[in-house]
């Protein structure tokens, strides 16, 4: 019997909530999953103790009605959806809170949704999904608002395709989907003008990379941009690509601030699903 794919998905009764279910449906279909649907009562950590009775410096009666409305928004849930699931609402911060429950339960995959975030916001702050991306040590499956969700017939690798970079586990997950959807892998690196004298020995890295991995059904490219996300976002619009994978450094502090992170532009712009993993 196949081993379960332990799947977890943050929810928010909304629309782009949403979305990440109909997408963990096309999983569903291809393989057994062990599905949890986790939903944050975002509350101070420091003023938590464990439940509302007990929590002295929060409004009790506050937090007990948005307990009962998660309940109740689970429960016409479930009468929607045609599979189990393990329901959890948790309290404490958004990301810490989602971070902590997917390592205490060995989670392999996340899938979200986010309605995005633009311009000063996004480079101060970021949407609620590049904060998961960034403090969530499995691979994140996100789904901006307007992505276009498909069967997986094509994945879209994006890297500089240094091998020892790679965790393992993450590369498991990447390579079972590729396997559950039959699908066709498309490694890309973006390159600049300046880089074209040395493209010949990058697509050779990149078959080195290919190789060392033993990948299947593949095929290499190379695509000139002025920068890595808009040359994505121009390679997924030429060739309609199904998931787009990206490894992030997952910058924290100052250093994001400033240096960003390629993976959490992708986050608020892809126009497809976008795989994210950390490398290391």
């Amino acid at each position: 019997m196949e081993k379960k794919l332990n799947v977890m998905v943050p929810v928010d009764f909304s629309p782009v909530s949403f979305k990440a279910i109909e997408f963990l449906g096309f999983l569903m279909e291809k393989t057994p999953i062990e599905t949890h649907l986790v939903h944050v009562i975002q509350v101070n950590a420091a003023d938590w103790s464990g439940s509302s009775e007990t929590s002295e410096t929060i409004d009790r009666a506050e937090i007990r009605a948005m307990e009962q409305k998660a309940e109740q928004q689970f429960a016409e849930l479930k009468q929607h959806v045609d599979f189990t699931f393990t329901r959890e609402i948790l309290h404490g911060g958004l990301t810490t809170s989602l971070a902590g429950y997917a390592n205490h339960h060995r989670i392999d995959l996340v899938i979200m949704g986010t309605a995005g975030a633009d311009g000063w916001y996004e480079r101060l702050s970021g949407s609620e999904a590049q904060h998961v991306v960034r403090n969530t040590e499995v691979p994140v499956i996100t789904l901006q608002k307007d992505a276009s969700i498909t069967p997986i017939h094509n994945i879209m690798w994006v890297s500089d395709f240094t091998a020892e970079k790679q965790p393992e586990r993450s590369l498991a997950t990447i390579l079972t989907l590729q396997r559950l959807f039959e699908a066709q892998l498309h490694l890309l690196q973006i390159i600049r003008r300046e880089d074209e004298p040395r493209a010949r020995a990058i697509k050779e890295n990149m078959q080195r990379f290919a190789d060392s991995l033993q990948l299947q059904h593949y095929e290499l490219h190379l695509h000139r941009d002025h920068k890595v996300p808009a040359g994505v976002r121009n390679f997924n619009r030429a060739t309609e690509m199904d998931l787009v994978v990206v490894g992030t450094h997952a910058r924290k502090g100052f250093s994001h601030i400033f240096y960003g992170s390629i993976a959490e532009t992708l986050v608020n712009h892809c126009i497809r699903p976008l795989l994210t993993y950390h490398l290391k």
